[in-house]
C-alpha cells in the first residue's frame, strides 16, 4: 500500500515528465524559482499537499480523490 501523498508526489513527477518542459518552464508556470520546483519534484523531498495542486494545475492536471470500502 502506498501513503496517498507519496502516490500524488509520483503523479506529479510523472506529469512534469509527460509535459516534457524543463524545471525552469514549471517554476514559472507555478509563479515559484528553480529551487521550489526542483524540490517538489525531488521523490526525497516532503511537500505539502497544497504545493502538490498548485504544481499538478501548473502541469494542466488535478487531482481526484476517492474513497472505497476496505476489503
Amino acid at each position: 500500500m502506498v501513503q496517498a501523498e507519496d502516490a500524488i508526489k509520483l503523479a506529479v513527477i510523472e506529469a512534469f515528465n509527460e509535459a516534457n518542459i524543463l524545471k525552469r518552464e514549471l517554476a514559472r508556470r507555478h509563479g515559484k524559482t528553480e529551487n521550489e520546483a526542483r524540490r517538489i519534484l525531488d521523490p526525497d523531498h516532503h511537500s505539502k499537499l497544497g504545493q502538490l495542486q498548485d504544481a499538478m494545475q501548473a502541469l494542466g492536471k488535478t487531482i481526484v480523490v476517492s474513497v472505497l470500502e476496505a476489503a
